[in-house]
């Protein structure tokens, strides 16, 4: 797996894929990725992100060649971002080079355009109203940015997990289920373009979901994953059937004894329980029961019922919907060598804070600036001091995504570079700017370490763009959108 000639001209022995297939967990993940990308893609593109690499560690190019892949420019529209989606997959799919997105009646294309394209795709899955995922435990972000129709953004903690659909609904709420496998297919081949690309997205899914893409069964206890509640509520209705098949068992009829089938000291029959799918009172688990109450007699069932609606028969056509989606562009097979943990990594990225030595060592400072600079000192000791949210935001305002590729910091291409801006104004009354395409941050230099927090942290939750360019941003623990008064314009995203 070390032999990148071997990798490139598929010249590993048969024994090595077995292996590999068998036991994955003898690799490291680097490896499996290597192999990941000679298996799923193909000799030329292994060369392709071998050259990437090369050329980010060798000459710090700031636009990584193709590599001799053909290259697909995509025109879309930022009003339409899911509809302009839609168009590319339709068309370019089964597309095995590479894909550039530029904006209608916008100057510049390549690989700023592309990354932001597929970070803005990501937060248009995250909206709510969609009738994709569960809102069970979620939190919601508006925005006066977003259309008068959208409720905002879906932030749930324990990450979006498929919402359950009735196999006798047709419809709920207005969204028809028709539209939502659409959007399932949309997704799958989305998540595997990116991957494909080596694109970065930024759909916070739930392991419960990734172990589903990767074709692993789902029980009553990976329901606590992604719904704590609901979860841990099935679990003691199970320990009570438990309870009274052990009692059956010895024919105890003691009273007694009995209250130990209590849930948390209340009858089941006091719970009122009807034979709903809980928070879905469209979905009826058992018609022919005529909505009868749930009690001690029919928990069993009722629990049974529950744990599929929720994770095989109410999911079931949305997950095979994301995976035809996903066989489009290459097998899903492939990502089966992958944990849930790493398939999250392979698809999102990074989300480790930097520590001091890494970034020092992964930085590269040019014109005006060297590593022992003051101004590059404070700007080090600020990034370690930022919050995650922060940090988020900082590394949108350079990269233009707000994660890392994988393998971290060392594996971003460009390697992200620090010159000094020079200015004919005080420096303290200017604002940092950068080059996405290049991840290139140009630093004015400050008096001091406040002034250079201040502007900073200005520039980054702030951000934005000519063109009036539409951004995700962080603020506090969670993300706004908002678009930048042409005043503030002096901190903009230059797209090359």
């Amino acid at each position: 797996m070390r032999d990148a000639f071997s990798l490139s001209t598929g010249g590993m022995p048969s024994w090595c894929n077995e292996l590999i297939a068998s036991c994955p967990f003898l690799f490291s993940f680097e490896a499996r990725c290597k192999y990941f990308r000679l298996a799923a893609f193909g000799p030329r593109r292994v060369q392709h992100h071998a050259l990437s690499r090369s050329n980010s560690v060798a000459s710090n190019d700031r636009q990584p060649t193709a590599g001799g892949l053909p290259c697909k420019k995509f025109l879309v529209w930022r009003d339409q971002i899911l509809d302009s989606a839609t168009r590319m997959m339709d068309l370019h799919a089964r597309h095995k080079g590479l894909i550039e997105v530029e904006y209608n009646e916008e100057v510049g294309t390549g690989r700023g355009p592309t990354l932001e394209f597929y970070i803005l795709v990501s937060l248009e899955f995250q909206k709510t109203g969609l009738g994709m995922w569960r809102e069970d435990h979620s939190s919601f972000i508006t925005s006066n940015t977003l259309p008068a129709t959208d409720s905002g953004i879906l932030i749930n903690p324990f990450g979006l997990f498929p919402r359950p659909w009735s196999p006798t609904s047709d419809s709920y709420n207005g969204v028809q289920f028709s539209v939502v496998l659409k959007k399932f297919v949309l997704l799958g081949q989305i998540v595997a373009k990116a991957i494909q690309d080596g694109r970065v997205l930024d759909v916070p899914l739930s392991k419960a979901f990734y172990k589903l893409i990767l074709g692993q069964d789902l029980s009553l206890y990976d329901i606590q994953s992604f719904d704590p509640e609901l979860g841990r509520t099935r679990l003691e209705f199970q320990a009570i059937v438990n309870r009274q098949m052990h009692l059956e068992s010895f024919c105890v009829e003691n009273s007694t004894l009995k209250l130990d089938l209590c849930f948390r000291n209340t009858m089941i029959e006091d719970l009122y329980l009807d034979l709903t799918l809980p928070g879905y009172p469209d979905y009826v688990l058992y018609s022919e029961c005529d909505h009868k109450m749930v009690n001690l007699a029919n928990l069993e069932n009722y629990i049974e019922l529950v744990v599929d609606a929720t994770i095989h028969t109410g999911i079931g056509r949305q997950v095979e919907a994301f995976k035809s989606g996903f066989n489009q562009v290459f097998a899903i097979k492939h990502l089966h060598i992958f944990t849930e943990e790493e398939l999250e990594r392979l698809l999102c990225g990074e989300c480790d804070i930097w520590a001091f030595n890494e970034l020092l060592e992964h930085i590269k400072f040019d014109h005006g600036y060297t590593a022992s600079s003051p101004p590059i000192i404070n700007l080090l000791e600020i990034i370690q001091e930022f919050e995650y949210a922060q940090w988020r935001a900082f590394l949108q305002f350079v990269t233009g995504v707000p994660r890392l590729p994988p393998g971290g910091l060392a594996s971003l291409n460009p390697k992200l570079t620090i010159v000094r801006k020079h200015s004919s104004n005080c420096a303290d009354t200017e604002l940092p700017s950068v080059m996405t395409c290049a991840n290139y941050l140009k630093l004015p230099p400050y008096s001091s370490k406040e002034r250079m927090k201040e502007k900073l942290l200005y520039a980054i939750t702030r951000k934005g763009k000519a063109h009036s360019t539409f951004h995700s941003l962080l603020q506090g623990e969670m993300e706004r959108f908002t678009r930048f008064e042409a005043s503030d314009r002096l901190a903009v995203s230059s797209f090359i």
